[in-house]
């Protein structure tokens, strides 16, 4: 029974990575190795918003804190909430939901709500799962702070948009909820509730750092990307007053001098970003310093000096692929030539590049992955490129990609489990490479990748695997 004499209790949860005995410890241990953890700053804008309108409200950070699943469920036991919110991408899903079971053996009276990327597309397969009462789609603050309010007043669920439920033996989907307009609007997340406000990052020059979200939204049309369908393809953008009210605010309260803006598209609008790197400056936050997301053939160098006066530091560069034809497939939106430009401009102006390449793509041939290792190599030696990512293919759930390897029966397992970057193994089944091919093209880069002086070495004496 839900008391109203009292704030509502709630706690959210970013769960561990996979739920038990899914996978070894040593997958785990190298999963763990090779990629950093953000701290849920999805879950910390939710927490905001739920404290701001007079909640009481927890956060367990399960993946940067390295807890199990029953050191969140003591966790959760001995916060004793009325409202349990779990976040879950793809390949966390099962995670998720061994969680949601858990947590109604100690009480199943407590409502769990999940929400999150993965959640959003399957949230008819998740509802009917009996540890979830509501799904929350799309962008959840709002939606939230209603549905939570909707249960402790006993209102009527009909008008909570954005919102999937069971009555009875059937499933209800409200309508969706229209993106919020200003996100000025939106209270800054609530680091006082993370387990540590600032983290490491393996390209942060040994400082800590803190995420920042200064907009929403992207229209572009990569094939393999399932943000448009999640933000929107309009590019919403907070104002540059509201940007720098937080940057001065991480930088004063909690010392922070390393900012890792998370945005698809914080470069879309030159004015803007214009304006915000001058109010960097004008704001005397001199000693802060900033990495970001940029896109090929968008950035201009007059733009990018900006970016190095505010202290810009890394720009990481979504490239994909080293084959015209498998960027053309995917709607990349750019040439192999621009490519070239943008990397080279970059490291003209002085600021760091990281890559993000991909192999196993429909089509894909032993040829093409060769042609994207090839191109990764020559931006490190003679461009400039000063690191490099790499992934093998995984189309998620709300992608056309997705779409496009179901409808032509590519996919090997829907095991969401499987769904992730992280694992270095490949989903679809692909008609000119072999599994075994692939994981060793993969390996062979990671390889020559892991310091980019063995990159000289190789072009001087040529490839020894």
């Amino acid at each position: 029974m839900i008391k109203q004499d009292q704030p509502p209790k709630c706690t959210l949860i970013d769960p561990p990575d996979y739920a038990p005995e899914l996978f070894s410890n040593k997958e785990i241990a190298r999963t763990t190795e090779m990629h950093e953890v953000y701290p849920p700053l999805g879950l910390s804008y939710i927490a905001a918003t739920l404290i701001q309108n007079g909640m009481d409200v927890s956060l367990i950070e399960a993946r940067t804190r390295n807890l199990s699943h029953d050191e969140v469920i003591e966790e959760v036991e001995e916060e004793v909430p009325q409202f349990v919110g779990i976040t879950a991408i793809t390949p966390r899903i099962n995670s998720a939901l061994y969680l949601a079971r858990k947590i109604k053996e100690i009480n199943p009276d407590i409502k769990v709500i999940l929400g999150g990327p993965h959640i959003h597309f399957e949230h008819k397969t998740v509802i009917n799962n009996n540890s979830v009462d509501f799904c929350v789609r799309g962008e959840g603050e709002l939606t939230t702070l209603d549905l939570i309010n909707c249960i402790v007043r006993g209102g009527d669920l009909s008008g909570i948009n954005g919102i999937t439920f069971k009555q009875g033996n059937d499933i209800i989907v409200n309508p969706d909820r229209p993106f919020v307009r200003d996100l000025d609007t939106f209270a800054f997340p609530a680091r006082e509730l993370l387990h540590n406000p600032a983290y490491h990052g393996l390209w942060t020059e040994g400082q800590t750092f803190s995420p920042v979200l200064a907009t929403r939204g992207c229209p572009y049309h990569c094939a393999f990307c399932a943000a448009p369908a999640i933000w929107g393809r309009k590019h919403r953008r907070r104002s540059v007053k509201n940007v720098l009210n937080e940057l001065e605010q991480i930088y004063q309260d909690y010392g922070v001098r390393y900012i890792r803006f998370l945005d698809d598209l914080l470069i879309v609008n030159k004015k803007w970003t214009t304006d915000l790197c001058r109010g960097i400056t004008e704001r005397g936050l001199d000693g802060l310093t900033w990495a970001c997301d940029g896109r090929v053939g968008l950035i201009s160098e007059e733009l990018l000096y900006e970016m190095k006066n505010a202290g810009c530091r890394v720009i990481f560069y979504g490239i994909e692929f080293g084959n015209q034809g498998i960027l053309d497939f995917c709607k990349k939106g750019f040439t192999i030539k621009q490519v070239y430009e943008t990397i080279e401009m970059t490291a003209k102006v002085g600021i760091s590049s990281y890559g993000y390449f991909m192999m196993g793509y429909p089509t894909e041939t032993v040829e093409t992955i060769e042609e994207t290792i090839n191109l990764s190599k020559d931006l490190a030696l003679n461009y400039g490129m000063d690191s490099a990512g790499f992934s093998i293919v995984t189309p998620f759930p709300g992608t056309a990609l997705f779409e496009y390897c179901r409808k032509n029966k590519m996919l090997k397992t829907l095991d969401w489990s499987r769904y992730s970057y992280q694992l270095q193994k490949g989903v679809i089944e692909l008609k000119h490479i072999s599994d075994e091919k692939l994981y060793e093209l993969y390996e062979r880069v990671l390889y020559e990748f892991q310091f980019k002086e063995q990159l000289y070495q190789f072009s001087e004496f040529g490839d020894v695997i």
